[in-house]
């Protein structure tokens, strides 16, 4: 039981240092795919972290949870995408200030 213990805090140290890096990256960056990217690392430190307490507690709720989260992530990467592409196709570039001048 003594090992099970240390390999979830491992897990959720890994956790806590991914998302922490993915805060950095979105508070940092003003480039839109750094950013997409930054938030896609917070989404799979969650997914990390949803995952280690399901094993350690046997629980299947936390993984119909962390499948919504999976599907919530693909769903955000690909809507980001499309609106990346859009503004690159229309100003050359990609940054964080040109989406201000896209007219919804």
């Amino acid at each position: 039981m003594g090992g099970e213990k240390m390999n979830i805090v491992y897990l959720l140290m890994l956790s806590l240092i991914l998302f922490s890096i993915g805060l950095y990256g979105i508070s940092t960056s003003n480039v839109g795919i750094k950013m997409l990217i930054s938030l896609e690392i917070i989404i799979n430190s969650a997914i990390l972290a949803g995952v280690s307490v399901s094993s350690f507690y046997f629980s299947t709720g936390v993984l119909i949870f962390v499948l919504f989260a999976i599907a919530i992530g693909v769903i955000e990467s690909a809507v980001g995408i499309a609106i990346l592409t859009m503004v690159y196709k229309k100003y050359g570039r990609i940054t964080i200030s040109l989406l201000k001048e896209i007219k919804w």
